[in-house]
């Protein structure tokens, strides 16, 4: 008996939620409302930390500003109540008062691709959002002065989401022998960068360079196939004759990702008023 009153059940169900407004229509999708306009611009869902280290420290770090105007956002069943960002990396939902402010601003101090969402809440619980996506690269631009043992620099590429891992390293790094300025004569000396992935393996090495004293050296390599984890640039040198050559080191090295961000929405001009 059961199972012939799970079908009429169900019909009486859907024909009592068809009666009232509050049920999705046809064709609308989740998350939407059809008594708000979502109506938010922002300028960019792109950008690219910058962190700064000096000789193993860290000396600066600047995170990816993002802003999302909802000003124009309306609703036909009363007025507007919350404004929301979610921004994917972990952080806790952001929310303004729309009645005190509708500009939501976040900054990002960890790269991935993370899978945000705006949105919006009337006084009478109609609520909206959008999925958007936010692309952050990161650059390291790391130095190490007057060494003849340079340091390991570890390059971290696990993304601070749920999400593939970055597309690319990409490696701009320069190495100078310095000049010697004691009277005895400068050495060359031979260098040689070398890439190991999150296992420790090999991916990339150049050939080894002869450099001059008081000359320098550049290696230009961009690495596909990035998995998550650690990775690690090294660089060796070797004194051509006998004592000891110092060097200065300077990577600049990004950590990229597909640019599979959402398109921006600016502002062109003010909206028409109603």
């Amino acid at each position: 008996m059961r199972a012939h009153l799970t079908i009429p059940t169900f019909m009486c169900v859907m024909l009592f939620c068809a009666a009232f407004a509050g049920c999705i229509a046809d064709g609308e999708d989740e998350g939407q409302s059809s008594a708000i306009d979502l109506v938010v611009y922002y300028e960019t869902t792109s950008g690219t930390i910058e962190e700064v280290v000096q000789n193993n420290q860290q000396v600066s770090e600047n995170g990816v500003d993002v802003m999302f105007d909802f000003s124009y956002t309306k609703s036909s069943a009363g007025e507007m109540a919350t404004f929301y960002f979610i921004p994917g990396d972990g952080s806790s939902m952001i929310e303004n008062t729309a009645a005190e402010n509708g500009e939501i601003s976040y900054t990002y101090l960890t790269h991935g691709l993370f899978d945000a969402a705006i949105g919006a809440v009337d006084d009478q619980g109609n609520e909206i959002y959008e999925n958007i996506t936010i692309r952050i690269d990161k650059q390291i631009t790391w130095t190490e002065t007057n060494t003849a043992n340079p340091n390991t620099m570890n390059i971290e590429t696990t993304p601070d989401c749920d999400c593939a891992a970055p597309n690319q390293i990409k490696i701009d790094s320069t190495v100078t022998n310095n000049p010697n300025f004691f009277g005895t004569g400068g050495q060359s000396v031979t260098v040689t960068w070398r890439l190991l992935n999150s296992t420790e393996v090999i991916a990339a090495e150049s050939p080894p360079e002869q450099v001059g004293d008081g000359q320098d050296a550049n290696w230009l390599h961009n690495q596909n196939f990035i998995e998550a984890g650690t990775w690690k640039l090294e660089v060796d040198i070797s004194a051509e004759g006998t004592g000891e050559e110092r060097v200065d080191v300077d990577h600049t090295v990004i950590v990229a990702y597909e640019e599979e961000e959402s398109t921006p929405n600016p502002m062109a001009a003010a909206p028409p008023e109603d």
